[in-house]
């Protein structure tokens, strides 16, 4: 894989642009915790305002995709304890997909890997996706687990996911699927 085909950020980041006065929130009277997600994406805290930018993305971009993430939902406690895990084994059960943002902030996170980790057991390898925003070529020391999970992709000019056995998808095919 080359970088550039990783470095979907500025990419999406251009495509949300378009769609910034729509601010994504979920308020406390309108969230059930019985909905239903079409991906869960897992990703650093500290990445917030990137992935403001992805739900933007997968919203309007992808045909009305409705992402999940921790930081929208009123039920989890601040700072995180046990019961946090208990609500986000739902998330993750109610979600379709799993998307994994791989940063520089996401790989130090024990939770992003807790939550791939369950995703993995939950939904198995193809209904989880890679998207690297730091791309080392795909390769990242202590986490080369990450290498068995289709991955996103920008190629001629589609968002597309690879799989691992070689053959691909665009991300709208895959997230419907």
């Amino acid at each position: 894989m080359e970088p550039k085909e990783l470095m979907t950020k500025r990419r999406i980041e251009k495509l949300a642009s378009e769609y910034e006065n729509n601010r994504i929130s979920i308020k406390t009277d309108d969230f059930n915790e019985n909905d239903r997600y079409d991906v869960f994406v897992s990703h650093s805290s500290a990445d917030n305002e990137f992935i403001r930018k992805v739900l933007l993305f997968l919203k309007y971009a992808k045909g009305g995709i409705q992402g999940y993430v921790d930081w929208q939902d009123p039920s989890l406690q601040h700072p995180t304890n046990a019961d946090t895990a208990v609500v986000l084994k739902k998330r993750i059960r109610r979600a379709r997909k799993l998307i994994y943002v791989v940063t520089n902030d996401s790989l130090k996170s024990v939770w992003c890997s807790w939550e791939l980790g369950f995703a993995d057991s939950d939904k198995g390898i193809n209904n989880i996706a890679i998207l690297a925003i730091k791309p080392n070529n795909g390769y990242w020391k202590n986490n080369e687990y990450i290498q068995q999970y289709p991955w996103i992709l920008y190629d001629n000019s589609l968002f597309k996911v690879i799989l691992p056995n070689g053959n691909s998808m665009t991300l709208y095919e895959w997230l419907k699927k």
